[in-house]
């Protein structure tokens, strides 16, 4: 896959792609920009056409036995490196010292079979700081030969001193044009339906693993039901709020969903509340049902719910009730009401 068939980001292809025309290649890149938006491909690409035997106008032959092992991750000269899991049951996932470490050592070789050593080191905001103060060594000298590449979706979680030696390239959410036709050509198998793939679309927020891991029909229905409660919660039904407090505290494997349909639901309903058109709402599809609830309430009830549930997000990531969280999340909303 040259860099041409990598779907938008054309600002970032092209400043890569003159830097390999004009031998101008910078020893360290940041890549940063929302999940599954292209980051680890162009970093990919990049490391191809460094090292590709047959290159034509800045782009990878994908022929070559270059090309082929870079793509396939087995090339001596190519390192990538992600988050690892210390124990399987671990919360997260991290980039520890350990492999910093066994990265700078091969790095310290000369090419074996390559022109330019390339590491590419995703979600490099989880290196943690013995690593990352490890690896910034590695960056204020940099060995011959080897191109640096951070991948992060929060760059901000970046040691600014990291940061500030390497050449940062910001990739932009893909358009929703963009993500259906990466959906038509990698679900084509499964004979996705044209509903679907519209929903499917709309609900990607530019993202592509976004768009394809979701399981529809439990977003749809989760959704469906935090609208009703949005329309008649109150303190004259309290049932309400008890029931979906305890529903949802047994549903921890749903949590992430429940949380981001209801942000992104309240948030829609304060930009309709300030007279936002459809264009910049996130469940267009259910644009005519939550015009009418948005006025129901004040743009300050809104934003007040909003807070509710983003407080009670953070809370339940550590060990907490998670129904009395609940509880007071939707009296919350009672009271904005």
């Amino acid at each position: 896959m040259a860099f041409d068939k990598i779907l938008g980001q054309e600002k970032p292809k092209q400043i890569i792609k003159n830097a390999l025309q004009n031998s101008s290649v910078a020893h360290a890149y940041l890549f940063y920009g929302p999940e599954s938006i292209g980051k680890k491909q162009t970093a990919i690409e990049l490391a191809k056409a460094l090292n590709c035997t047959s290159l034509i106008e800045g782009n990878a032959c994908d022929e070559c036995s270059s090309c082929r092992k870079i793509e396939n991750k087995t090339h001596s000269d190519f390192f990538f490196i992600e988050p690892v899991k210390s124990t399987p049951t671990a919360r997260e996932a991290a980039i520890k010292i350990e492999a910093i470490r066994e990265l700078q050592r091969k790095l310290s070789f000369h090419p074996y079979e390559g022109k330019v050593k390339v590491a590419v080191i995703d979600d490099a905001h989880l290196m943690n700081i013995q690593a990352a103060n490890s690896f910034l060594k590695t960056l204020e000298e940099p060995p011959s030969a080897t191109v640096l590449i951070l991948i992060s979706s929060h760059p901000f979680k970046l040691l600014p001193t990291l940061i500030s030696r390497c050449q940062t390239i910001q990739f932009q959410a893909l358009s929703h044009e963009n993500i259906r036709k990466i959906l038509e050509e990698t679900m084509v198998e499964e004979g996705i339906e044209e509903n679907t793939l519209n929903f499917r679309t709309l609900r990607s927020r530019g993202s592509v693993s976004k768009a394809m891991k979701e399981d529809m029909e439990d977003v749809a229905n989760i959704r469906k039901e935090i609208v009703t409660l949005l329309e008649t919660i109150s303190f004259d039904r309290m049932d309400i709020v008890f029931s979906h407090a305890k529903s949802w505290a047994q549903q921890n494997d749903q949590w992430e969903i429940i949380f981001n349909e209801l942000m992104e639901l309240v948030r829609d309903l304060a930009f309709f509340r300030t007279g936002c058109t459809d264009s910049q709402i996130h469940n267009r599809d259910i644009a005519t049902r939550l015009k009418p609830l948005a006025l129901k309430r004040s743009l300050k009830s809104w934003i007040e719910m909003f807070n509710a549930v983003h407080a009670t997000k953070m809370a339940l990531s550590g060990n907490a009730n998670a129904q009395l969280f609940f509880e007071n999340m939707l009296m919350d909303f009672c009271e904005a009401a």
